[in-house]
């Protein structure tokens, strides 16, 4: 009977044996699938881990780096530079008063011994400091640098110290350190979220705890487990199993900071893992004897119903990659249709999302570069119209025309405020530049005293309502661009000037000290508020004006002084005991040997009578420029446009030719590449033009112009190009 059973098997056998044969490959493909969703589940909780503890530990960078930042900014300070620690203590509290984290501050000099110490008063005697270790790396390196936990000075309580060096003088003179309280990485700590269970510390490079989210006060300044200590030996980062300090078995991920070396870990209780992997496989066996019941049919369904949108979940990653968006086909499933609508719409959203932020940059670069189109057509624009009133206070003066008293004030008002205005516009461009980096210096040995005469004769020669100058001027000789010089000391003297009575009293002298040449403006005048001091060469800050001081400004001098100085590798500093009381600003400069013949000195231009042809379309500035040339002797011929100056030059071929870049026809570069092709070196080309960067100066060059001079010229330079 059994054989017989065998070789003709009845339908339920063979029913039997068809859910047998179906069930074999099924289990075989769910044990699979279990032991793959287990080695899954521990490599995504690898995968979070890492993630959380990496992102904990920029959090922890960031915190330190704020903390970094404010003892950088604080070891800039004026007082400290200037060695005045009784002032600086001050600005010290002040500081620890804002930072919350910070538990003291301390100053010590290279030695290691204490200067200053925010739990004691100023002036007490202080011990040396107790940690070494840390000192000799910042004072090695030259870099900031985090403790360990170590002994905070005075009170031994364990801390991790922020130091931060002090140079003065290209040396460190002194570092810096701020102790933080205990409780800043456990408040750290309290403000993440952390998977259930789990533990989190973080600790020093020597393995210490700073933190823990678990029994922080009876863990802080104790070692981390031996198993973790052990498994985090000699690696950056890692995810292992380790024993937690209570004697608990957790899956643990850590990461060691590259900035500090400090380590922050997480630890996963293995239950809350291994558990619902050992529930895994005992559901698949009672699914697979459920199954036997069920039938192969409704298997197969079942497994279509989940199968398809399985697949189509996958058509989304690969279309992704192809930039496309494809759409929701149906499904049964709820959970799986929202779970694929979800997907389609942050895909749609993050393509939205990089389209803005593809529109947002254009427009941003589309912005700046008309930006820099539009300050140099600002100053193209403002220059003509002062060539134009240049050359004229030029030509009334060379006519007798300004002999009458009227005419003669009138002259003297155009001449001074032409001047003005072209020293705003120059500072306003300048500013720009500087603030960019785009800002070229000529340097030349120069008298800084010589500077500072010529400057003030300047002054006196344009602003004649200004007070009475004192000079107390000693030679001293500088590396720099001798036109920023002149610029620096004029905008200090406009500035005294502006805010001094005219019953009082500027004072400006030069004197070497220290291997420095200083430069010192001081007046009698309004004096600055104390919280004006700090802010006096912010860009577009102006001190308290009076209703008689109607002299214009932009609130740029002082932002350009101060630029131009450090430039030149200087500083610059303001001074005032108040309001009412005066001030004064002094410049120090990196002090040369005064050379054996001053560079740049030579004998003025002579004037002898040239043929000169002017390319000019403004028809004023061009009339203008042409009278103030023939008054001078020369012989002068104009062109409107580009096409007539070219065909001039080559019919008269004059000795020089002062050409405008934005002309009719084609521009000035255009003009001068014909004119050299054509003339070689027979001409001599300069470029008079408003536009003023270093670019169009390059640009000029490039053309074939020998000089670029910006408009406006005045009469000494015109007759230096001539001479």
């Amino acid at each position: 009977m059994p054989r017989a059973l065998l070789r003709n098997p009845s339908l339920k056998a063979r029913l039997l044996g068809i859910a047998l044969a179906a069930m074999l490959p099924v289990a075989v493909v769910s044990l699979a699938i279990v032991a793959r969703n287990a080695q899954s589940q521990r490599a995504d909780l690898e995968r979070s881990a890492l993630e959380t503890v990496r992102a904990l530990s920029t959090a922890v960078d960031t915190e330190i780096n704020a903390s970094r930042a404010a003892l950088e900014i604080l070891a800039t300070s004026q007082p400290l530079a200037e060695n005045d620690l009784q002032s600086f203590y001050g600005r010290a509290r002040s500081a620890l008063q804002r930072r919350q984290e910070w538990d003291n501050v301390t100053l010590l000099d290279a030695t290691g011994q204490q200067l200053l110490n925010l739990r004691r008063p100023f002036g007490t005697p202080l011990p040396r400091a107790g940690d070494t270790e840390t000192l000799s790396e910042v004072l090695r390196t030259g870099k900031p640098i985090v403790s360990n936990l170590v002994p905070a000075p005075l009170t031994n309580v364990r801390r991790f110290v922020v130091r931060v060096p002090v140079f003065q003088g290209g040396r460190i003179v002194y570092v810096l350190n701020a102790s933080t309280k205990p409780d800043v990485m456990s408040g750290l700590l309290a403000r993440q979220r952390f998977p259930a269970g789990a533990v989190v510390a973080i600790a020093d490079s020597r393995g210490t705890v700073i933190a823990r989210s678990r029994a922080h006060d009876e863990s802080y300044g104790k070692p981390v487990s031996d198993t973790l200590l052990a498994f985090m030996a000699g690696k950056p980062h890692g995810f292992g199993i380790t024993t937690t300090l209570e004697g608990s078995e957790v899956y643990t991920a850590f990461l060691r900071s590259h900035m500090t070396g400090w380590v922050v870990a997480m630890g996963v209780p293995r239950s809350a893992i291994d558990n619902p992997i050992a529930a895994s496989y005992a559901l698949l066996a009672a699914v697979i004897v459920l199954s036997l019941a069920a039938g192969i049919a409704g298997a197969l369904f079942v497994s279509r119903t989940v199968t398809r949108p399985m697949a189509w979940l996958g058509d989304v990653a690969r279309g992704w990659r192809r930039g496309q968006v494809p759409e929701v086909p149906p499904i049964a499933i709820p959970e799986l249709r929202e779970a694929a609508e979800a997907l389609v719409a942050a895909q749609a959203e993050r393509e939205r999302l990089l389209q803005s932020e593809r529109e947002a940059r254009a427009a941003a670069e589309e912005g700046s570069r008309s930006k820099d189109e539009f300050l140099a057509m600002l100053g193209h624009e403002l220059r003509n119209p002062l060539a134009a009133i240049t050359a004229a206070v030029a030509v009334i003066d060379k006519t007798g025309g300004a002999s009458h008293p009227a005419a003669g004030a009138a002259t003297g008002i155009i001449r001074r405020q032409s001047r003005h205005l072209a020293r705003l516009l120059d500072d306003l461009l300048d500013v720009g530049r500087v603030m960019t980096g785009k800002i070229l210096l000529d340097r030349l040995n120069v008298d800084l005293a010589l500077i500072a005469r010529r400057a003030v004769a300047a002054i006196q020669a344009t602003r004649a309502e200004c007070q009475q100058i004192e000079l107390v001027l000693t030679p001293s000789w500088v590396h720099a661009d001798q036109s920023r010089m002149e610029q620096i000391v004029t905008n200090l003297l406009t500035n005294a000037c502006k805010y001094t009575p005219l019953d009082g009293r500027i004072t400006v002298s030069v004197a070497s000290e220290s291997g420095h040449a200083v430069l010192r403006v001081a007046d009698t005048g309004l004096g600055l508020e104390p919280d004006l001091l700090p802010r006096v060469f912010d860009l577009f800050v102006q001190g308290r004006r009076t209703l008689d001081r109607a002299d214009g400004g932009l609130g740029i001098g002082l932002t350009l002084v101060r630029r131009l100085v450090e430039l030149h590798g200087g500083s610059v500093a303001a001074r005032s005991a108040g309001a009412g009381k005066g001030s004064e600003f002094e410049v120090r400069l990196p002090e040369i040997a005064a050379p054996e013949e001053a560079e740049g000195a030579g004998a003025p231009a002579q004037s002898t009578p040239r043929d000169v042809l002017v390319v000019e379309d403004n028809a004023d500035a061009r009339e203008m420029l042409k009278t103030l040339l023939a008054l001078a002797g020369h012989r002068v011929h104009e062109a409107s446009d580009g096409p007539s100056g070219v065909r001039l030059a080559l019919e008269i071929r004059p000795d020089v030719a002062l050409v405008d870049i934005g002309l009719p026809g084609f521009d000035g570069y255009e003009v001068a590449s014909r004119i050299r092709a054509a003339l070689d070196g027979t001409i001599r080309l300069v470029a008079l033009t408003g536009y003023g960067l270093p670019e169009d100066e390059r640009r000029a060059k490039e053309a074939g112009f020998d000089d670029h001079v910006v408009k406006p010229i005045d009469e000494g330079r015109l007759a230096q190009l001539l001479g």
